[in-house]
């Protein structure tokens, strides 16, 4: 016997949902930030590195020896 199903659905209204919504959008925005100066700080590193960003190179390519 096959089942019909009816959803409902409804929007509900917290009294504090702006402000966990606030708290949830700064911890969003604090942790990209940080995310990105990780990031920049691991680029500042390796900018002088003498390793190559890709081991395939072209068949005519000189080693750089």
């Amino acid at each position: 016997m096959k089942r019909e199903w009816q959803v409902h659905h409804a929007v509900a209204e917290y009294p504090d949902g702006q402000r966990r919504w606030d708290y949830a959008y700064q911890f969003l925005l604090r942790w990209m930030m940080e995310e990105t100066e990780e990031q920049s700080s691991q680029e500042d590193e390796n900018e002088n590195c003498p390793l190559c960003t890709s081991i395939d190179q072209p068949p005519n390519a000189k080693p750089k020896h």
